[in-house]
């Protein structure tokens, strides 16, 4: 299927994909800077990623007209694609403190916009640019999208899976990350506890 009448070189398309990252990045910042842990932030993430979903199609099916597959469908492709780097970035945040923000961020924005193929197509980028852009979320995000809105679905599982690993991840490090501080900040008041016991 071609691009829409109203989109003939793309250029629209890839106006909608690569903010994603950076949506996805501010997320995932966000929730780290307010401190949020745990299920806590997880539901944030969730939200934040369902809210980003839901105004990108809009944007670009309802008022643009640059995708045009199924309306829902495209929704949670780009939702999917802004948790996918919103949890890599908290995740790793959660884990190493704030510079994960920095390393994720970067990693999405240095290799991962620019090796995504949005512009083309990840065959036409040399190699191994374009494989290795297909394994970050920006690059299966894109094609995932494009299959979605242009090719009924086609050759979709790849991409969608690499996303769901990335988002699984980023939640599960989200989670992990909150646990283990938990855990640290119970272990200081027990022995703040204990210490002021012996002084007594």
């Amino acid at each position: 299927m071609a691009t829409p009448a109203s989109d003939p070189r793309g250029a629209g398309f890839n106006a909608t994909v690569l903010p994603l990252a950076l949506a996805g990045i501010a997320a995932g910042a966000v929730v780290t800077v307010l401190g949020l842990r745990g299920a806590r932030a997880v539901t944030a993430l969730l939200g934040a990623s369902a809210l980003v979903g839901v105004a990108a199609a809009g944007i670009a099916h309802s008022w643009l007209g640059v995708l045009t597959g199924g309306w829902w469908t495209e929704a949670a492709v780009l939702g999917l694609s802004a948790l996918a780097v919103s949890g890599a970035v908290a995740g790793l945040a959660a884990l190493i403190g704030t510079a994960g923000i920095g390393i994720a961020g970067a990693v999405v924005m240095l290799l991962g916009n620019p090796f995504s193929g949005a512009a083309s197509a990840p065959q036409m980028l040399p190699e191994p640019a374009g494989a290795i852009g297909q394994w970050l979320p920006p690059g299966a995000g894109t094609t995932l999208l494009r299959s979605v809105s242009y090719f009924d679905g086609a050759a979709a599982t790849g991409p969608a899976l690499t996303l769901a690993w990335w988002a699984v991840l980023g939640l599960g490090a989200v989670l992990l990350g909150g646990a283990l501080r938990g855990r640290k900040a119970r272990g200081e008041a027990a022995t703040d506890g204990r210490e002021l016991a012996a002084l007594r």
